[in-house]
Order: C-alpha cells, then structure tokens, then sequence
C-alpha cells in the first residue's frame, strides 16, 4: 500500500467537509479553552476569591450573549434568503445588499445601546472594570459584523471560507492566551484584550475579502449546485401576473422585502429570548454575586461559571452545524418537499438527543475531574450537577435543530414564541430558588426543555401532511392525500 503523499493530505485538509469539521470543533473549544487559560492565570488558593475570573467569564458570556442575541437572526434570515434566492434560480446579491443594510442598522443601535448601560455593566458584570468595558465594546465590533457576513457564505454554500472563519476565529484566541500564560504575563486586561481584538474582528476581514479574492473557486463551487426549480405558483397568482405583470412583480418584489425585513427582527427578538434563556445562569450569578464579601461563595460562583462553559461545548457547536443544515431545509421547504423537511429534523433531532445524553453522562463520570484539573476551576463541584447542567445543553442542541426547520418553513413567530416562554420560565425560578447548585441546575434545565417541547410541537404539526403542492385555487394540499370520492 502507497503512503499518502504530502499534496494528497493537504488536498484533504482543505476539503469543505474536513475544514467545516475543523472550525465547529474548534469554535465549541475555545471558550472553554479560554475560561481554562484564566483561572490557570489567577491562583486557587482558600482566600484569593475569584473576582478576575468573575470578571473576565462575565464578559465571555456577554460577548457571546449581545452578538448571538442581536445577529444570530441577521445570519440565519441572511442564509435563508440567499439560499432561497439561489433554489428559485434569483441572482442573490440583490439580498444580501438588503440584508446588510438590516444587519448595519442592528449593529448600531446595539453598540449605542450597550454604551448606554455601561454604567450598570461596569458595576455588575465586570466586576467595576472600565477597561474591560472598552474593550468589550471593541469585541462587539467585529463580532456584530461577523454573523451576516457568515450567512451570506452559508446562503451561496461557500462552506470553505466559512469553516476558515471559524479556525480563525478560534487560533486567534487561543494562541495569545497560551502565550500570555507561558511567559506568566497575565492580567484581566491583557486577557480581555486578546479576546476583544482576536476572534471575531480578524475573522471578520477574512471572511469579509476571501470571497472576493476566490471568485472564481466559488463560482466553480455554485456550478456544481442542483438546478434551480421554479416555485409553483397557484392558478390564480398566474392569471393576476398575465393580466397585471408590472403590478405583480412589484407586488412580489415588496412582498418578498417585507417579509425578509420581518423575519430579520423577529428572529432577532427570539434570539435575544434564546441568549436570556441559556445565559440568564452565568450573568445573573455575576451581578448577584459581584459584591459578595464571603470569597469561598465568590470561588464556587466563579467554579459554576466554568462548568457551564464546559457543559455548553454541545451548543457552541451547534450554532455552526446550522450553518450546512440551513440552506438545505430552505431548499426543500421552498419547493414544499415537508416529508423531507421532517425526516431531516427527525434524524439530526435524535442525533442531538443521543449526543446530548452522552454528553450528560461524560459530565457526571469525568466532569469533575476535568473540571478541577483541566479547567483548573476555583472549587470542587459534583458530577451530578454538571451532569444536570448537561442535560440543559442538550435541551438547546435539538431546540437548534428545530429552530433551523421552523425559519426554513418560515415559522420564524413561533421560533420567538418558544425561546420567550422559556426565559419566562427560567428567571422566576433562579430568583426563586433555594441553593446555589440547586437553583442554577433546575433553572438551567427546565426552561430549555419547555422551549424545545413548543418547536417540537410546531415543527411536526408544519409537517404532518408530507410533501405538498398547490390545488387549483391556490390552497397547500398534501401531496400524500387520499383523493375525494
């Protein structure tokens, strides 16, 4: 047998599925890579309390919370409309333009917004750091502009830019980390800068130019793409377009605008509600705990803040899985092919589910001992409750993959209706809630669930009659129907 040459391995390497496998792995690690970095930083000793590791966790979460909450819908209505545009045969640009110009406009008002407040958040969150503000705000930049840039990459299937992205976003972190930590240079502002100005904003730049730079590999790329096929209009839709054609286009054209501006804010809204529901735990524990005088509370708080970074890997990865899983389903749901909308969910629902429950049960085995020793957390924690906390994660992992068949199936109302019920559900109880530990893991678990079992309940009511297609007075029939006697 031949050994594999050097050119072939490297062909392989760069292959979209290999780099996409690459960057997800890397996107879900480097968090928890990060808050292992920090408290190997500061010492673990009975009465150093854990302020810096408070400090710089909290803006972890609030940095992934505001760019997540704000754009994640930008990404995901960005990637849908250039994917429907491409499966309907429509020149994409035109989208993406607009879709920019949505994203821009978010981006702002979320910069102003977050300045506003930063008085509360210095006081709070960051433990009364004005630097870590700054550069908090810094961060948000290209982390704000990242997500559409993203999803037009996923809307036009540029799988290979996107996936350097995500290594990018990931290397760019974690290097500097290692490098402050080696030569034992690290500081709660040194750490959040590297955080601010790595990741997101040199991702940014590349998967902002690359595309450019690689036109023709990407147009190679589009030619091998399925043949577009019309939507199938109704009966009367085609006689108002042969009596009225200029008034129709204008009406589609508009029709089209609105509903993609819609959709932009109401996925927005349900992802701020998905940012408050998973991330309630570690920023409420922040501002609850943030003047706390008893230092071993101030450590375990700082210990819980680290298992939920490590019990979230699942869902960080999960976020870029949508990212192939999108366009594919919003494909399918445009030419009405719901039997395949739902198998798709079915078998990548049951995947999470399984990963998910696995998941749980590494955490209960070993979640302590990698806890204590690889993340170097401030205090023990046991493995029941990073086991429980687990169990949240896979809650969302599925949620994610529901979420992705109801914004296919333009169901993006009911996408925000769940993610709020949940939160609703969440806060109550974390205010509630008697213990630490208890409290954090019930809050943690119960809300996901809730959101998960909404979308569930949708997705398969969207897609019960299977495929379908237009009847002669324009209604959706299922193609599966048994006919009139």
């Amino acid at each position: 047998m031949s050994r594999p040459s050097l050119g072939s391995l490297t062909q392989l390497a760069r292959r979209p599925s290999v780099m996409l496998t690459v960057g997800i792995g890397l996107a879900g690690v480097s968090g928890s890579a990060f808050l292992a970095l920090i408290n190997a930083s500061f010492p673990r000793t009975p009465g150093s309390g854990g302020g810096p590791v408070v400090a710089l966790s909290a803006m972890n979460f609030l940095l992934a919370t505001i760019c997540t909450g704000m754009m994640a819908g930008s990404e995901q209505e960005m990637a849908r409309a250039v994917s429907r545009s491409i499966a309907v045969g429509e020149d994409p640009a035109a989208t993406e333009r607009r879709q920019y110009r949505h994203a821009g406009w978010l981006g702002l008002g979320t910069l102003f917004t977050v300045a506003a407040l930063s008085p509360a958040l210095v006081a709070t969150s960051l433990q009364h750091n004005w630097v870590l503000l700054a550069e908090l705000l810094v961060g948000l930049v290209g982390g704000l502009a990242l997500y559409p840039i993203r999803g037009a990459l996923t809307g036009r299937r540029d799988y290979a830019v996107f996936s350097t992205t995500l290594i990018i976003e990931g290397l760019t972190r974690l290097i500097p980390a290692v490098i402050i930590l080696a030569l034992g240079a690290g500081s709660v502002w040194s750490y959040g800068l590297v955080f601010a100005l790595g990741g997101p904003t040199v991702a940014c730049f590349y998967g902002l130019y690359a595309p450019r730079r690689l036109r023709g590999r990407r147009e190679r790329a589009r030619a091998q793409l399925p043949e577009p096929v019309p939507v199938v209009e109704s009966t009367e839709a085609s006689a108002t377009a042969a009596t009225d054609p200029a008034g129709s286009d204008a009406e589609t054209a508009g029709g089209a605008h609105g509903r993609s501006g819609t959709g932009v804010w109401i996925l927005t809204a349900a992802t701020l509600a998905n940012q408050l529901l998973f991330n309630a735990v570690p920023l409420l524990l922040a501002a609850k705990y943030s003047n706390t005088g008893d230092k071993a509370l101030s450590q375990e708080v700082a210990a819980v803040l680290s298992a939920v970074g490590l019990t979230r890997l699942g869902i960080l990865m999960m976020v870029q899985l949508q990212a192939p899983l999108l366009p594919k389903l919003t494909a399918a749901a445009a030419h009405r092919r719901f039997g395949e909308v739902r198998r798709y969910t079915l078998v990548l629902s049951g995947l999470c589910a399984a990963v998910g429950l696995a998941g749980c049960l590494g955490c209960w085995l070993l979640g302590p001992w990698v806890l204590w020793n690889i993340m170097r957390a401030l205090a023990h924690l046991p493995g029941d409750y990073l086991a429980a906390l687990a169990l949240g994660t896979a809650f969302v992992m599925v949620s994610y993959i529901l979420q992705a068949a109801l914004v296919a199936m333009d169901r993006h109302a009911v996408v925000l209706v769940a993610w709020a019920v949940g939160a609703i559900v969440t806060v109550p109880i974390f205010f509630t809630g008697e213990g630490l530990l208890r409290t954090t893991a019930i809050a943690n678990a119960v809300g996901p669930f809730v959101a998960m079992l909404i979308m569930a309940v949708d997705a398969w009511l969207r897609t019960r009659g299977g495929d379908r297609e237009e009847s002669a007075d324009g209604a959706s029939v299922a193609a599966s129907a048994p006919a009139l006697q």
